[in-house]
């Protein structure tokens, strides 16, 4: 008996030691860093500072290889000085103010921590690269909470929930080209920085209008008057219900009489979507991004799904504020609860403790 007991002590640590283990691979590894919360987890790489997310299902680790069709890859792609006129500038030069791969790009990382942001729990770290053309610090400040609530970035309001991903860019000290300028031909003059941002997902981009949100909506609240209701419960959607992630989806905006705007919204497949501002902070001061509403922009090129943002001309520093929702992985496997697994183990206990 004594033998009996010792083993289920020893069968009871062991799970506990597994419901941690979610968390084990947390911090600094020879590749880079990474983070979780909440069910996701997500890695930046040393070289390129590429994003990799993943939200496996109950008791299966996190996986960011090609085999797994539901990761998130965020990659900077390219960084590219523009004129008024939208063409290139500053790329005759041996020191050029455009970077069209960061493939080969070093990054250097700040440790991990515990953070609030805008009163919300968060954990976060940065990593950061020179960018030795422009003399400027490209910079990234990831943020995964730990906890739901709202932040405002300019006049725009937004719900982060446990688990959300914020991918903060700023860049330091960019050199514009200028008619004193060194390193650009006599008539450049540099009027904005371009920054594509290439993203692997299991769908392609789709963006999410107004209407759309609001027919979500709908569906959910219905799924919920059904739950609530009298009767067996059961619904009919017209095959609505199915859409993948409808049924969880909630507004990720709060548009108040005093909150004007609110971030373009994409469904990028897989129950996941991506949140970005069309507004940037340019020398602490909050404005649109040039092109009348036409930035934050999608388009496909060679292959590569890539969101383009446009930031005007800075004197110091530019700072933008994008966010990232991961949509649980699919998969046929039947995972049983590790709550589960501890009851039937505990009601085995009892039966063979009674006989």
């Amino acid at each position: 008996m004594k033998g009996v007991f010792l083993f289920a002590v020893s069968f009871c640590l062991f799970l506990g030691a597994n419901a941690e283990a979610d968390h084990a691979d947390e911090g600094r590894d020879a590749d880079g860093m990474e983070v979780g919360s909440g069910g996701v987890f997500c890695k930046a790489v040393g070289r390129s500072g590429k994003i990799m997310c993943a939200r496996p299902q109950t008791g299966k680790k996190q996986d960011y290889s090609e085999k797994n069709s539901n990761r998130i890859v965020i990659e900077f792609d390219s960084l590219q000085e523009r004129n008024s006129g939208g063409n290139m500038v500053g790329k005759a030069r041996k020191k050029g103010h455009h970077f069209d791969s960061f493939a080969g790009q070093d990054f250097t990382f700040a440790g991990l921590k515990e953070v609030t942001y805008q009163g919300l729990h968060a954990k976060n770290f940065n990593f950061s690269s020179f960018l030795s053309g422009p003399n400027a610090t490209f910079t990234v400040l990831a943020y995964m909470f730990e906890e739901s609530g709202n932040i405002t970035f300019g006049n725009e309001t937004s719900e982060m929930r446990k688990g959300m991903l914020k991918f903060n860019i700023q860049i330091d000290g960019w050199k514009f080209c200028s008619n004193s300028s060194d390193d650009c031909e006599s008539a450049d003059r540099g009027e904005f920085i371009d920054v594509a941002l290439a993203v692997k997902s299991k769908g392609k981009p789709k963006f999410r209008s107004e209407e759309e949100k609001e027919k979500l909506l709908k569906i959910v609240r219905h799924g919920q008057h059904s739950k609530h209701g009298e009767g067996t419960g059961s619904h009919d959607n017209d095959g609505a219900g199915e859409q993948e992630g409808s049924q969880e989806y909630r507004p990720k905006c709060l548009k108040r009489w005093k909150y004007k705007k609110c971030p373009k919204e994409f469904d990028i497949g897989g129950g996941s979507d991506m949140m970005l501002s069309s507004q940037v902070m340019v020398d602490d001061v909050v404005m649109d991004m040039p092109g009348n509403g036409d930035y934050p922009k999608y388009m496909e090129f060679r292959n590569k799904q890539k969101f383009i943002f446009r930031f005007p001309k800075a004197v110091s520093k530019i700072f933008y504020d994008p966010g990232l929702e991961v949509g649980v992985e699919s998969g046929k496997e039947n995972i049983m609860p590790r709550e589960f697994v501890v009851l039937t183990f505990v009601t085995l206990l009892a039966d063979l403790f009674t006989f």
